[in-house]
């Protein structure tokens, strides 16, 4: 194995597309032209696949079910996806400077990585983060 490719389920497949493409720089490899409900994007090797179904309100970040488990209290650590990442500094000032929704600011981490936490839309959970060993 070589790569994976998560897929979330999204309320609006434009909207997310629109969000990854423009907010956090992906780019999209296929969306379907007509009815848009699906689409692949991707950055630097990462790749995420996108779905919107016909039926409203199950987009179920991971959170939801840490939370209601007793696992977690908050979205920290939550993640619906972890992405590794090469330019970890550079990233997170991107982003910043873009007003994404950080969840948690770049830090050294007790698993031995060097991360940060985005919000999406739709609620989703990214990590991105490196070795510290790196």
């Amino acid at each position: 194995m070589n790569s994976i490719a998560p897929q979330l389920i999204v309320n609006n497949v434009l909207k997310s597309v629109e969000f990854y493409t423009k907010t956090l720089g992906f780019t999209i490899n296929w969306i379907h032209e007509e009815n848009p409900k699906f689409a692949i994007i991707s950055k630097d090797g990462a790749t995420i696949m996108l779905r919107q179904l016909k039926k409203k309100g199950l987009v179920r970040p991971n959170r939801i079910p840490f939370i209601e488990s007793g696992w977690h209290t908050t979205a920290a650590e939550a993640w619906d996806v972890y992405i590794w990442v090469n330019n970890i500094e550079e990233l997170y000032t991107t982003y910043k400077s873009k007003n994404v929704s950080i969840i948690k600011a770049l830090q050294n981490t007790a698993y031995g990585n060097r991360d940060f936490e985005i919000e999406d839309e739709d609620g989703y959970i990214l990590c991105f983060g490196v070795p510290l060993d790196n």
